[in-house]
């Protein structure tokens, strides 16, 4: 190919990336999204403290996410990861001509995208489930759940199905609107999963182990080219008496492209407590959390030094009026993502 044609070609990509990155939404359609997703992983839960759960929608009625264990030990940073994809069905056979049609909900682990588990002493399991139960009671122990994990060998735990009513009555076959999904946002979806981490509100100079269960939710703003994660801090107690909470704050983050349709230098910034701010805000008062923006790590296979991966962005989201808060950062997306 000539290098004008090349040229030419160069400018016809960028042209279609932002056409096809660049369209409102209505803040109707990024509410229903929001809530929609929020139904979904409101029945969704992890093993244990530390990990981080990212959810979104792949399309009409599917949805992809991935489950890490962050690790910033020392000077070092690793990642666990599991990838995984859930599929809904309207209606699902049931081989019984005797009972109506139920939808199906199908959980699948994507193993191009995990960290295989052997052995408990050198690597962490990752477990993700789904509540199909019709009231969600605590979704870290599930009484009807679908439940996979990123243990390899003769167990089959790589997929789970089941029909229930529940998915039809939390409404996750609603389409919020008439566009699905770019291909541009499902990039941007799997970037984010990848180069977000959330743990324990920082602790100069580098983050604490993370001691808290962390689930989000990615999905289109309003603006062009942004993008919101609702992070659900959750857990279940039992003093005086047992019950599961969850709360959420906020992040947006504003992208843009180059010349050659990559993404270029944005920024991320935290959302204003609800306190004296309508939605979309941040619920949660004492968020305690910090939002770290690094470079995607190969699971399971790297490390990083804490200069590369303090070479992001960095949030830090205590409380409200905290002189320790850093609600906003530049995100050098091209230094991130490079190679």
């Amino acid at each position: 190919m000539k290098l004008p044609e090349r040229i030419a070609l160069l400018a016809v990509t960028s042209l279609l990336a932002l056409a096809a990155a660049s369209h409102a939404l209505t803040p109707t359609e990024v509410s229903c999204e929001e809530a929609r997703l929020g139904r979904l992983v409101h029945r969704m839960a992890t093993n244990g403290p530390g990990i981080n759960l990212f959810v979104w929608s792949a399309g009409i009625d599917r949805y992809s996410g991935l489950g890490v264990y962050p690790s910033f030990a020392g000077l070092f940073r690793r990642d666990w990861q599991m990838g995984f994809d859930l599929l809904l069905h309207r209606e699902s056979d049931l081989l019984n001509p005797r009972r109506p049609l139920l939808p199906q909900g199908v959980l699948t682990r994507n193993d191009l995208l995990t960290t295989p588990f052997h052995s408990p002493e050198e690597e962490v399991r990752i477990d993700v489930s789904l509540e199909l139960a019709p009231r969600v009671v605590d979704p870290t122990q599930p009484t009807q759940g679908l439940s996979i994990n990123s243990q390899y060998g003769s167990t089959p735990t790589g997929s789970a199905s089941g029909a229930s009513r529940s998915l039809t009555a939390e409404n996750l076959f609603e389409h919020c609107s008439a566009d699905e999904p770019s291909a541009f946002d499902l990039q941007v979806f799997e970037i984010l999963s990848r180069t977000l981490r959330i743990t324990d509100a920082l602790t100069l100079p580098f983050p604490g182990p993370g001691l808290e269960r962390y689930k989000a939710i990615l999905f289109r703003d309003v603006e062009p080219l942004s993008y919101r994660v609702k992070v659900y801090s959750y857990l279940t107690t039992c003093d005086p008496r047992c019950g599961y909470s969850e709360a959420s704050f906020q992040v947006r983050l504003h992208v843009a492209l180059d010349t050659a349709g990559k993404l270029a230098a944005g920024r991320i910034e935290t959302l204003p407590w609800c306190r004296n701010t309508a939605p979309p805000c941040t619920e949660l008062l004492t968020p305690s959390a910090a939002v770290i923006v690094a470079p995607p790590i190969f699971a399971g296979h790297e490390q990083q030094t804490e200069a590369q991966f303090r070479s992001g962005a960095f949030l830090n989201v205590e409380f409200e009026g905290s002189p320790n808060n850093i609600l906003s950062d530049d995100v050098p997306w091209p230094e991130l993502l490079r190679g």
